[in-house]
């Protein structure tokens, strides 16, 4: 086996290149994953764009990782080695990673909420080594096996669709039986999210979205409505279709400034807006429906290995489909045909296929 492997290498703001790098190796409780699939993410993209933003340009407390780094969190492959005291899983296992470190000590994770750890660091952008390299190396606490039937392109999508999952448990607290819910966002969080929300039985919802091809993926898995808001007055029309009673919840999936506004307006009382798209800038609030109508405004961040089981488990029964909406590019081609593609809004989820006969398919 080569001493070397090929890796995408963030060093600056619109450099990223495909180098020869050092094979890693699993230590004491670590696991070596060949990848198959690795899926761009938005944030992947805004650091190609106007990085570093949060690659560390100064060793990060916890990885001690900096500048440069090998980009890639979300990605499934095959086990390649295992290193001391790993029991949970051996070479050849299919397996995505849950791709958030964490310290184990501050308050955050003694409370139990590990993935708000105050010295988190996601892999592929706060670690040593990511998911669009051959090899990548992880913590065995990290690693999810996967159905041996499940393909491991959908395995790259379990990260995305988890963080989808866990913003739709919170958005949906106290909600109520058979709530009306409207989504703003048709990229891949916005599908994961209407893919959670139907397989929990959530039947009306309404989907916003101002691309034309993402509104046309949308619409061809089933999504109905789905709004272009160039055309249509949201908040009006969510509010004369529940006569005058507003939406129960909204899930701004866009990270969007103007959605807060939006769905503020799209809300009835003591309804629910729940953020799960980062936003660029601040996003400015409208104090009166917030006060007056005893609006409920919370985040929803990453996801536990809960969220994690259950979207694999829910992928094994067919929960989500993966056609017309993913995009799968070879290795060679990560910027021409993904990121510059995700620039321009043309494409919703790109798949990167990294791996060779290593990572198995």
């Amino acid at each position: 086996m080569s001493a070397t492997m090929r890796a995408a290498v963030f060093h600056a703001r619109g450099d990223v290149r495909i180098e020869q790098v050092a094979r890693p190796e699993p230590g004491p409780g670590e696991v070596a994953v060949a990848v198959a699939f690795n899926g761009l993410c938005g944030s992947d993209l805004h650091e190609f764009q106007a990085g570093p933003l949060v690659i560390p340009t100064a060793p990060h407390p916890l990885t001690g990782a900096q500048l440069p780094v090998i980009l890639g969190h979300e990605f499934a492959g095959r086990v390649s080695a295992i290193g001391p005291g790993v029991t949970g899983v051996e070479p050849g296992d299919a397996v995505c990673v849950e791709p958030l470190h964490r310290c184990g000590v501050c308050s955050s994770c003694r409370r139990g909420l590990a993935h708000l750890c105050q010295q988190r660091a996601f892999h592929g952008l706060q670690s040593n080594g990511g998911g669009l390299s051959e090899v990548t190396v992880v913590p065995d606490r990290l690693v999810h096996r996967l159905p041996a039937d499940l393909p491991l392109a959908m395995g790259a999508l379990v990260e995305p669709m988890a963080v989808a999952h866990h913003a739709v448990a919170r958005a949906l607290e106290g909600a109520g039986p058979d709530p009306t819910v409207v989504v703003f966002g048709g990229g891949p969080i916005g599908v994961g999210v209407w893919f959670a929300l139907r397989a929990r039985g959530v039947r009306r919802v309404s989907v916003v979205e101002p691309s034309a091809e993402r509104r046309g993926h949308l619409a061809a898995l089933g999504a109905d409505p789905v709004l272009d808001p160039a055309r249509v007055d949201v908040p009006a029309l969510i509010q004369e279709e529940t006569s005058g009673a507003g939406a129960d919840v909204v899930i701004d999936a866009a990270g969007v400034a103007a959605v807060v506004s939006a769905g503020l307006a799209s809300l009835g009382p003591r309804g629910h807006l729940l953020s799960v798209g980062v936003y660029g800038g601040e996003a400015r609030m409208i104090p009166n429906p917030l006060v007056g109508h005893e609006i409920r405004w919370s985040g929803s961040m990453a996801y536990t290995a809960e969220d994690f089981a259950a979207v694999i488990d829910q992928m094994a029964t067919g929960a989500y489909d993966p056609h017309g909406w993913v995009t799968t590019i070879p290795f060679d081609a990560l910027v021409e045909d993904g990121f510059e593609p995700m620039a321009a809004g043309t494409v919703s989820k790109v798949l990167v296929e990294v791996g060779g006969e290593e990572a198995g398919r």
